[in-house]
């Protein structure tokens, strides 16, 4: 009964800690949805769409967070104040009003976004006693706490947007403040992409004004004499002297040798038309600077003969780096916005996979060993291979180290490389580009490009091809990729933590293991302890499962006999912690009392209850008991042959010989 009170104690606490993690999962995959959704609408939308997605997006922004309120704003012309444009409140919450100016209602917090950092409130009493301006505003509008993030465009405050609660407080954790400014980039962009075009449209309203804008350069070419008028600021833009005589081919010369054909073609054909032309090209001025130059013309025609034209040009080198800034920044959005497709997909999987798995259990001397590793390796960066029987708890010791790490917030990539064909393993881990090969039909980011600032579990690494780990050896020692189809490297940054329980030196000795990559691996080896090596742990153990089994078949048990506990204590459990958890679930199937009885497997049936016998028969006995264990399973992990050291085709040999059947 001590072993049991112990146990009870020990157990609730974690189910607390699986709660826990699983509402933070949920809550991180519910933010990022979003964040996933919003870039889907912002990416190529018309700029006079902007205003209307900016509304809904507060509105989903208050939803996700489950906040009051939303607002976005915009700095000033002068940049040194915030004006308030968009706003959203739940029904019954007063919206917060679209002031024209915030730096006297709040000046700490406009001072704060103004200097590139967010705003964040838990509490009304957190405010500092400069403060106090804010405070009266924040009372008077009843927000009780809230979080305000700037809009930033290279490093350029343009604005902010911020959420609050009207009744009630809360912290405001990094990862919220994080996503919060993933979600301010995507506002932020499509604000800016929106400036972008109604600055373009301004400056060919002002090309039609170009006679009365002084800086513009103007010109007039007679084309008989082949002699052109230039205004100095024309003279200036495409790098003529002030006293020299300007002719069509010195233009032409001024221009950057790759647009030159192009833009003698368009006025050539203006000139035999007698139309008008617009054309965007680049002056290469004698220093080696480049500017860009947007230039308008209009041909004029005497009995069908082109004799005059007259046109204007317009520096636009600022406006056309812009829009190279969007286009990458636009890039950068599909880019995250895949990569985010994929982290929903695994967060997902870490959702479903964090439920019934608990965290690692024991008190013996030989697994608080093997903990003390994992504290010591985790902080740092470095590989580590995880050795050990099938069953042990590999996988749950890497999501140890990843948890302990500096890159905990990011989830950790699992893959298994037993379970992956062949033919598909490189794709799987490194990507491949659309048409890579025959049923390529689309782009997909590989498991490295994933776990990019985190963590890359490989299980069963000895089952990885040859060629595959020549390929795993250039990431580790270049830390870059290549999809599959494109020779382009990508640089990545994963954490690469490996498994096996296959002897990995004999694996060498016999070719089937690069030895390069082996000792790349070998860098902090944790042999992860046997159940039979931990013997008092199996009680602890026990009770775990049998609570955890409980809750989930609505059954209660007060009791199990300490002789059946020393039983299980005395058992070799070949297929260690994986195998104790099915027996004690099979044991919990057939409970009908508040006492627990436990069997041993193979108790009925063992070859020592009937007396001796012959190596076959003792042979067909062990293998009928590890198939009853893994359900009639041979293949994969925690299958038959894993257990009993075969190959799958081996063991199915002996099988036949033996008269077997999988059932």
């Amino acid at each position: 009964m001590d072993i049991v009170e112990r146990t009870t104690e020990f157990s609730n606490p974690m189910n607390a800690f699986n709660a826990n993690v699983q509402a933070e999962l949920e809550d991180r995959l519910r933010f990022e949805t979003l964040l996933a959704e919003l870039s889907a609408r912002f990416v190529n939308l018309p700029p006079d769409r902007v205003d209307q997605e900016i509304e809904n997006a507060l509105r989903c922004l208050v939803e996700a967070l489950h906040v009051d309120r939303s607002t976005l704003g915009h700095l000033s012309e002068d940049r040194r104040d915030l004006v308030v444009t968009h706003s959203f409140a739940r029904p019954g919450v007063e919206a917060f009003p679209l002031f024209p100016s915030l730096a006297t209602a709040a000046p700490l917090m406009v001072q704060t976004l103004l200097s590139g950092q967010p705003f964040i409130m838990p509490r009304l009493v957190d405010l500092p006693t400069e403060g106090e301006a804010d405070r009266q505003l924040f009372m008077s509008r009843q927000i009780l706490s809230g979080m305000v993030v700037p809009l930033t465009i290279g490093g350029r405050v343009i604005g902010a947007v911020g959420c609050s609660l009207a009744h009630g407080e809360r912290e405001w954790p990094e990862p919220v403040v994080r996503g919060m400014r993933l979600i301010a980039d995507v506002f932020a962009n499509a604000l800016a992409r929106q400036d972008a075009d109604r600055t373009l449209r301004e400056s060919e309203e002002r090309m039609r004004l170009a006679a009365a804008a002084t800086h513009i350069g103007l010109w007039v070419w007679d084309i008989p004499r082949d002699a052109i008028w230039a205004s100095d600021r024309a003279r200036t833009l495409y790098g003529v002297r002030a006293d020299e005589p300007v002719n069509f081919q010195r233009l032409m010369a001024s221009l950057h040798p790759d647009d030159r054909s192009r833009v003698e073609t368009v006025v050539q054909s203006a000139l035999r038309q007698g139309s008008d032309f617009r054309e965007e090209y680049r002056i290469l001025y004698p220093d080696g600077a480049i500017r860009w130059l947007y230039a308008i013309g209009s041909c004029r025609l005497n009995a069908g003969v082109p004799v005059r034209m007259m046109g204007a040009s317009l520096d636009i080198t600022e406006r056309r780096n812009q829009e190279a800034h969007l286009r990458h920044a636009l890039e950068e959005i599909r880019r995250l916005q895949e990569q985010l497709q994929q982290e929903i997909v695994h967060l997902r999987q870490e959702v479903k996979s964090i439920q019934g798995h608990a965290r690692i259990i024991g008190q013996s001397p030989a697994i608080r060993q093997a903990l003390t590793q994992v504290e010591q390796v985790a902080p740092t960066h470095s590989s580590v291979l995880l050795l050990g029987e099938t069953g042990t708890g590999k996988e749950l010791f890497a999501m140890a180290i990843h948890e302990l790490s500096p890159r905990r917030d990011r989830p950790m990539v699992r893959v298994n490389c037993a379970a992956i064909p062949a033919a598909l393993i490189e794709s799987e881990l490194f990507g491949r580009e659309k048409g890579a090969y025959t049923g390529a039909l689309a782009r997909q980011i590989g498991r490295f490009e994933m776990a990019n600032g985190s963590t890359i579990f490989l299980d069963e690494i000895s089952e990885l091809p040859l060629e595959s780990q020549a390929k795993l050896l250039r990431v580790l020692q270049e830390k870059e990729i290549e999809r599959l189809g494109s020779p382009k490297p990508i640089k990545v940054d994963a954490r690469v933590i490996v498994a096996t329980n296959r002897d990995l030196v004999k694996a060498v000795v016999e070719g089937r293991f690069r030895e390069d990559l082996y000792y790349r691996l070998n860098v902090f080896p944790i042999t992860v302890p046997t159940l039979r090596e931990r013997r008092e742990d199996v009680p602890l153990l026990v009770w775990t499962f049998v609570e955890e089994f409980s809750n989930a078949m609505g059954k209660s048990v007060a009791t199990i006999a300490k002789s059946n506990l020393q039983a299980l204590q005395q058992y070799q459990w070949p297929g260690n912690v994986r195998e104790l958890r099915n027996v004690v679930e099979r044991a919990m199937i057939s409970a009908s009392g508040p006492m627990l009885k436990i069997d041993l497997p193979g108790a009925a049936a063992t070859p020592a209850s009937r007396g001796l016998v012959t190596l076959t028969e003792a042979e067909r006995e062990h293998i009928q008991h590890v198939l009853k264990a893994t359900g009639g399973r041979i293949r994969g992990v925690g299958g038959a042959a894993e257990i009993l050291g075969l190959k799958p085709t081996t063991l199915e040999s002996r099988m036949a010989k033996l008269g077997l059947r999988r059932h």
